[in-house]
């Protein structure tokens, strides 16, 4: 089974969705992730230190060695029918379906990111707590995609 996370950027919450599913090495699954707005925020997202403040936190967590190296945009070759596809939110979801054609099964999370709602981060302590507290988010809706769709543990 192929299971394809998709956010905006794909340097925070799809990273950190795809590097945790595939930490837990589950036999069978292949883990994707995509940003719709991946390539047009590649070099300013290098730039303000965002890609390297993910990098830190997988790091802190031990899950570094499972991240792929770069953000990838998506596209409808990246997409098949037999994958499950989740987006981090209505608004991935929103832009995602102006790219490209999604599975109807696909399933919309309520992650939101930080600079988006109320997680506005004036401090880089706000920002790190934000960013915990979306890792925290993602592996709990991960664990529960695991549970729910029985994805290993035969």
């Amino acid at each position: 089974m192929i299971i394809h996370f998709i956010c905006r950027g794909n340097i925070f919450r799809s990273l950190i969705a795809e590097t945790y599913l595939k930490s837990l090495q589950i036999p069978g699954i292949t883990t994707l992730s995509s940003g719709t707005i991946a390539d047009e925020t590649r070099e300013s997202n290098h730039e303000l230190g965002y890609t390297a403040n993910t990098r830190e936190l997988l790091a802190r967590h031990d899950l570094a060695g499972h991240a792929k190296p770069r953000a990838e945009q998506l596209t409808q070759e990246r997409l098949t029918d037999d994958q499950l596809v989740i987006c981090a939110n209505q608004i991935a979801y929103d832009e995602a379906v102006a790219i490209a054609q999604l599975p109807e099964s696909t399933i919309i999370w309520d992650v939101t990111d930080i600079g988006e709602g109320t997680r506005i981060a004036n401090s880089v302590d706000q920002r790190k707590r934000y960013e915990e507290e979306v890792f925290v988010e993602i592996t709990a809706l991960v664990d529960e995609l695991v549970r729910t769709q029985r994805l290993g543990r035969i």
